[in-house]
């Protein structure tokens, strides 16, 4: 008589872990594709843009934006989407003009400009480029056209986009940049910090080669300016461009100087995102030690300060979340464990929920099961239902990943 056989108890694991592998597979992949509301929410509100912008100030476009809605029969919860929508667009133009108002030199202190900074790059809404299916603007492909379109018959706009992106292939041109004209270009804005950079560089014999040299102690100075310039204002291909050429010493000296005001001013992601990775493969306890004071000091304003304003703690909230964005999954580790878990107990100590799930949800199954030990300690002193509240949603959270 044959036995039957028993159910392979691993084997059935292994096809439900698969399974559910392939089922996170095509959330993601889903996840990644915009859906048709979004498709045509920027559609919408980058074709108005483009229409109604023309020469006007952005501030006049906002202000139109406030009816473009009501004068048709829109019903208002689509309406209220759109005016979202369009303060995204009108954001995300107010950033690249920031960016790009920097690119521009000072005059001397006799001499004024016919237009402020601010009314330069006006000329050039129109022809910005915008991701597709979304309410960003593509910085590298709108420097691109508008030095083949805008700028065809302006060489010193074209040389100063070129350098702001590092476009070697266009700085190293010699028959649209020769020396005639770089030296005219030295005098109109040889005090810029990238300008100068590039046109002593190619004044050099070797161009890059001795530029970058290895043996000093600290990068040049010249060098150092410019990636500073192109760290603090986001322009990351000139980043990724110096940083290539220097060496692992250089590189944390430089990198170091401007990394704890960076996390200060909490404004382009993407550069903080760069820097935070190299900066945490070569010296990860510096790292930590210079991020722990502008993030912890967002904490303490979130929570401390009970009179102020509900815009001031957004304005907290939105710093505090955008750090723990953008670190690297080896900072926000040292982070969340930095001085035993100070942040997650304040959290607990304060009843700051939002933060508290915000925090689980970035450590590993080994910190939630430090971090609850010091949790039970505070919950045994002082046991409250907002605290067993908290508690309850760690343990939940710790049993889930485990």
């Amino acid at each position: 008589m044959a036995v039957p056989r028993r159910p392979n108890v691993q084997s059935m694991r292994r096809l439900l872990d698969a399974k559910t592998e392939k089922e996170k597979e095509v959330e993601s992949e889903d996840s990644s594709v915009p859906s048709l509301a979004e498709i045509c929410l920027s559609s919408i509100s980058t074709t108005l843009f483009r229409n109604k912008i023309r020469w006007r100030k952005l501030t006049d476009l906002a202000f139109e934006y406030r009816y473009v809605s009501k004068d048709r029969n829109i019903p208002k919860p689509i309406q209220n989407i759109l005016c979202e929508s369009m303060d995204d667009v009108l954001a995300e133009a107010k950033r690249w003009n920031a960016k790009h108002l920097e690119m521009f030199v000072e005059p001397a202190k006799g001499r004024r400009r016919a237009l402020p900074k601010s009314e330069l790059l006006r000329t050039f809404y129109p022809e910005l480029v915008w991701k597709r299916h979304s309410c960003e603007i593509d910085d590298v492909a709108t420097c691109l056209h508008l030095i083949k379109t805008e700028c065809k018959n302006w060489p010193l706009m074209q040389f100063q986009f070129a350098c702001l992106y590092a476009r070697t292939e266009l700085i190293y041109d010699d028959w649209k940049f020769d020396n005639y004209r770089l030296s005219c270009f030295r005098k109109q804005v040889g005090d810029h910090p990238v300008y100068d950079f590039w046109l002593t560089m190619m004044a050099t014999i070797n161009k890059d080669r001795n530029f970058f040299g290895s043996s000093i102690r600290l990068p040049n100075q010249k060098v150092a300016q410019c990636f500073l310039f192109a760290i603090r204002n986001g322009y990351l291909q000139l980043v990724e461009y110096i940083w290539d050429q220097l060496t692992d010493s250089h590189r944390e000296a430089i990198g170091m100087i401007e990394w704890r005001n960076m996390c200060y001013r909490t404004r382009d992601g993407e550069a903080i995102s760069f820097l935070c990775k190299h900066l945490c493969r070569m010296n990860p306890v510096g790292t930590c030690r210079n991020a722990w004071q502008p993030f912890f000091d967002a904490f303490q304003h979130l929570v401390h300060d009970e009179k102020s304003d509900h815009l001031e703690r957004n304005q907290y909230r939105r710093k505090f979340e955008f750090l723990l964005k953008h670190c690297c999954p080896v900072l926000r580790t040292r982070l969340v464990k930095f001085h035993h878990f100070r942040l997650i107990c304040d959290a607990f100590r304060y009843n700051e929920h939002e933060i508290f799930s915000l925090l689980l949800q970035n450590m590993s199954p080994d910190d939630i099961a430090s971090a609850r030990e010091h949790i039970d300690r505070i919950f045994d002193r002082n046991k409250t239902k907002t605290g067993d509240r908290l508690r309850r949603t760690l343990m939940r959270r710790q049993q889930t990943i485990q």
